[in-house]
């Protein structure tokens, strides 16, 4: 796995492990011959890979709605001249960029009023080609930085409910724990190991009722989008820079 998967795919994922894991260790189960087993067994299986696409998978259902919500993708929408309340000045110099580095000519504003649908596409495009050309990490690190936060932010409010109900169970779990050793083998169940494990995972299901946010996603979206048109400038300037005389 690359970084962008382990921290935008992998991380949400292990996220939703988090409260199982708090509570077998602070239980001292973790340790138990069963329960290695079964951790080693997953880990040899490429359970690491198959959650980190079972979480994209969900990253990129999730995206689709957003998008509707939002209006579409934000980094088309700041190309949008049909756009109301952006910052015109800056919009023009993106897609001038954009246009001269791809050789793309975005839409007029007539052609969008005539075809919305149409001219999106050829905005699209465009931006796909700007996102191809601004992979390189040592170049454009605030590119990949963005884009690395969006997608942890848009996958783990994908996955939201999965994590919500995983940590719920295990508290439960806890508590029924607790319970059956206070009502059945007659042994204390409040002690210091038993609260702990309680008070943990109850903070992850707290942290997972929190953390994910539609406005979180849909401002990480936007500075994703602002950092890549940002990079569309930087690749018109170099593109634009006179050839040194006698080189090819």
């Amino acid at each position: 796995m690359d970084d962008y998967e382990r921290r935008a795919r992998l991380a949400p994922g292990l996220l939703v492990l988090l409260p199982v894991s708090v509570a077998l260790a602070v239980l001292g189960l973790s340790k138990a011959p069963g329960v290695v087993s079964v951790l080693t067994a997953l880990s040899l299986a490429g359970g690491p890979v198959v959650l980190a696409e079972l979480v994209r998978h969900q990253g990129r259902k999730v995206q689709e709605v957003l998008w509707a919500s939002w209006g579409g993708s934000p980094t088309i929408q700041k190309l949008q001249l049909r756009q109301e309340g952006q910052n015109s000045l800056q919009r023009e110099t993106w897609r001038k960029a954009v246009s001269f580095v791809t050789g793309i000519e975005l839409p007029s504003a007539r052609s969008e009023r005539a075809n919305p649908t149409k001219a999106d596409e050829a905005i699209d495009v465009a931006v796909g080609q700007i996102r191809s050309l601004t992979r390189d990490e040592t170049k454009f690190p605030l590119v990949r930085a963005e884009n690395r936060s969006y997608g942890f932010h848009r996958n783990l409010y994908g996955i939201r409910w999965t994590g919500r109900i995983t940590a719920l169970l295990v508290v439960l779990g806890v508590l029924a724990y607790m319970l059956w050793l206070t009502n059945v083998e007659h042994q204390p169940g409040l002690t210091l190991a038993n609260t702990l494990a309680l008070l943990a995972t109850v903070s992850c299901l707290v942290i997972w009722c929190v953390l994910p946010s539609e406005v979180r996603t849909q401002n990480a979206a936007e500075r994703y989008a602002y950092e890549l048109l940002q990079a569309a400038i930087v690749l018109a300037a170099e593109k634009a820079e006179p050839t040194p005389e006698g080189t090819q």
